[in-house]
């Protein structure tokens, strides 16, 4: 008896883990009682931010897309991602002030990545084509509140994969994006920063090449 009961401790069906991390805006100054909202499927669930940007939730292992909402602020979108037993996340998040959410920023789902039920996200401003070849650059503004313009970056979300850059290069034949001008990374416990950067996706886990 004492065994089954050991054993069914360590299957603990309703076991959660732990999503954390700190929004802050362009400025790095704390971005206070924002939204932080989280879906898998139907579900949802939302947590907000402390005084010091800080924000903790406690989920079920499962995928998640997230959310991050203030007002007059750009919605921060994530693609989904995987939330592991023993294996919390964090994801700090910046918000831009912007004109106009709806117009600003875009966000665009690619394709999805064989082997696995999950899609690469894109938060971008403007986007051509070359060829196969889909480009995306940063949103940019006259108006950050210094009559000064700003250049955002591009930013590229796949799990737990985030890469900011002033443009990002999709080739689809390859499964390959390429990251130029400021980028930097973070890939759960991994993180950089270069001029340039080639990610490839054939799985739920990203070949960084630098």
């Amino acid at each position: 008896m004492l065994l089954a009961m050991c054993a069914t401790v360590e299957s603990k069906p309703d076991s959660e883990e732990t999503v954390q991390g700190r929004v802050v805006d362009i400025t790095d100054a704390f971005v206070s009682k924002a939204t932080i909202t989280f879906w898998s499927g139907t579900d949802e669930y939302v947590t907000n931010t402390r005084d010091d940007g800080t924000y903790s939730i406690k989920l079920k292992p499962d995928t998640y897309t997230l959310r991050v909402s203030q007002s007059g602020f750009c919605t921060v979108r994530r693609a989904a991602f995987m939330l592991r037993r023993d294996a919390p996340v964090r994801f700090n998040l910046q918000m831009w002030v912007c004109p106009s959410d709806t117009e600003f920023v875009h966000y665009i789902e690619l394709e999805g990545i064989a082997r696995t039920h999950m899609k690469p996200m894109i938060l971008f401003g403007t986007t051509d084509s070359r060829g196969v070849l889909q480009r995306f650059s940063g949103p940019e503004t006259s108006d950050d509140g210094t009559g000064k313009a700003r250049k955002y970056p591009a930013i590229l979300t796949f799990n737990l994969l985030t890469v900011q850059a002033q443009e990002i290069v999709y080739d689809p034949n390859e499964h390959l994006f390429t990251a130029t001008g400021g980028v930097v990374w973070n890939n759960g416990t991994k993180s950089g920063a270069s001029e340039s950067l080639k990610i490839v996706l054939r799985g739920i886990q990203p070949k960084i090449i630098r």
